[in-house]
């Protein structure tokens, strides 16, 4: 379905995607999970011709990006984080005006409309203005208006940011649906349990590169043998350092640490070095238990703060 070889995006001296690679395949549901900055937005913008790149191969439906963009649009939508909707109008009349300039063959129109209202449970809110709605349904309606073309691949841009629980989980409703239909989907977000709940696989992008991709458990696997040492505390810049001087420890957050060494010696050895530090421990595990644990020290890697 989607296939990038090589791609490498720049603007000015920055570099923005740094040879990624990454296939999606017909019928999958990618989380492309990354921390603000980390080249989520830019590599969907790219995918949907909304910018250029200086390097690398993209093919969708098995079509090269830059010769077939218009087929391509054809056949997938793009639902940003940003609303575009007309406040004045109507729920019913903006899918009516999105259907007209999206050049949607009158004959499916309607049964399109009546699709996008169907998987977004905008029935009882048809009459509404649109800036008379809340802003989970007014996301509810942006995506409906990404579905008027009926798409076979769907992009969303955190459509989730600034919604409340409930509405977030009537959105992400919305989304297993399109899966189950089979629809392809790529989804941004750096929520990690969102990702866990809709998505099969994920590729994981850290300053503009692609660090891990596979499916939850393939991910998940990599990581089996790391040990994380939940602290009563936050650890302290000083004493974190201090620790890291006698043993190989990194920060995942605040409150947890995590052993690049799991033998008995180095355990003992590190156990004992807490200890010596006042750092009390609360809790010992095995294995990267969530995708949330193991995005945090991939990302962390080399920071001295996540």
């Amino acid at each position: 379905m989607i296939v990038i070889k090589d791609l490498v995006k720049r603007y000015g001296g920055h570099t923005a995607l740094d040879h990624v690679n990454l296939s999606v395949d017909r019928g999958a549901v990618l989380g492309l999970l990354g921390p603000n900055g980390a080249g989520k937005t830019t590599l969907v913008a790219v995918l949907n011709g909304l910018t250029g790149f200086q390097r690398g191969e993209i093919a969708v439906f098995g079509l090269a990006l830059g010769k077939n963009l218009r087929e391509i649009r054809r056949r997938s939508a793009f639902i940003p984080q940003s609303l575009a909707l007309y406040e004045s109008l109507s729920v019913r009349e903006n899918l009516r005006f999105f259907a007209g300039i999206q050049d949607i063959d009158r004959r499916i129109r309607s049964k399109n409309i009546e699709y996008a209202i169907g998987v977004n449970r905008l029935e009882s809110m048809l009459d509404q203005k649109a800036g008379q709605l809340s802003g989970g349904q007014r996301q509810r309606l942006n995506i409906g208006i990404g579905l008027l073309n009926n798409p076979e691949l769907l992009y969303f841009d955190e459509p989730t940011a600034g919604i409340d629980p409930e509405l977030r989980n009537e959105i992400l409703d919305s989304i297993r649906i399109l899966a189950a239909e089979g629809k392809t989907v790529v989804y941004t977000s750096h929520y990690l349990p969102e990702i866990e709940k809709i998505c099969d696989r994920a590729a994981i992008i850290h300053k503009g590169k692609i660090l891990r991709q596979g499916t939850l458990e393939e991910l998940l696997q990599q990581n089996r043998s790391s040990v994380f040492i939940e602290l009563a505390a936050p650890a302290g810049r000083q004493r974190l350092a201090a620790v890291q001087t006698r043993c190989r420890v990194s920060r995942v957050d605040e409150t947890t640490l995590m052993a690049e060494d799991s033998s008995a010696s180095a355990m003992t050895a590190l156990l004992t070095t807490l200890e010596q530090e006042n750092m009390q421990i609360r809790h010992i595990r095995y294995g990267a238990t969530t995708l949330e644990t193991y995005f945090l020290r991939l990302t962390s890697e080399g920071n001295s703060d996540v």
